[in-house]
């Protein structure tokens, strides 16, 4: 299996590369392969914040470097307070729809992430919106869709659903989609893409194992 791995931005992903040591790749993105050691095929790509820019980013990957799974990881906000879920808790997402794409007046369909990924995390819904959730009335707009959202992760499920390929994602929860959403996203972005790394790497070589003979 040939991994893409999709991050929005270096702050998020930046944990990552310098726990895994990738090495820079060309192309018209940021993009870093894997050690061996850690997965035999995964390219990782930081593909800009909003779901046009992650859409391009892994079709990318899809059509150049022949990924056979997309995985989606970064950040996410909290939008219901009825889950035992804090700031830090990574979140295994189990599926994935556009929060702000209206088809005459239906929502668009969710898309189903692949559930063998991140398994031993708790399973949640999510929401992707090309703005961030800072407002009280968005948010429990969006709620009624799924549990945490982002910015990115329904366009990277969507793309790999377009190529027929899987998709899986794992989110850490950075903050709780309030008015207070920007500065504890400043205040929590570099300790919970530490924790996600962590999170991440163990999977990658969870998942390389079970490929191997």
């Amino acid at each position: 299996m040939t991994v893409g791995l999709l991050y929005a931005t270096r702050q998020e992903a930046d944990p990552f590369l310098a726990l895994s040591a990738a090495t820079p790749l060309a192309g018209p993105l940021p993009l870093f392969r894997l050690p061996e050691m850690i997965h035999p095929s995964c390219v990782v790509a930081v593909s800009g914040m909003g779901k046009v820019a992650a859409a391009l980013a892994a079709a990318h990957l899809v059509q150049k470097h022949r990924v056979t799974l997309l995985l989606s990881a970064g950040l996410c906000g909290r939008l219901t307070a009825d889950k035992n879920w804090t700031i830090g808790d990574r979140l295994r997402i189990e599926s994935a729809v556009e929060g702000d794409c209206d088809r005459f007046g239906s929502p668009e369909a969710a898309v189903t992430c692949d559930l063998n990924w991140f398994s031993d995390l708790k399973a949640a819904r999510l929401v992707t919106c090309d703005r961030p959730v800072f407002e009280a009335d968005w948010r429990r707009q969006l709620a009624g869709l799924g549990e945490v959202a982002d910015m990115e992760g329904a366009a990277v499920a969507r793309t790999a659903l377009f190529y027929g390929i899987p998709c899986a994602m794992v989110k850490g929860i950075s903050d709780c989609a309030d008015t207070n959403g920007r500065q504890d996203i400043a205040r929590n972005l570099a300790a919970v893409s530490e924790n996600t790394a962590a999170t991440l790497m163990l999977e990658l070589k969870r998942q390389a194992n079970k490929e191997r003979p």
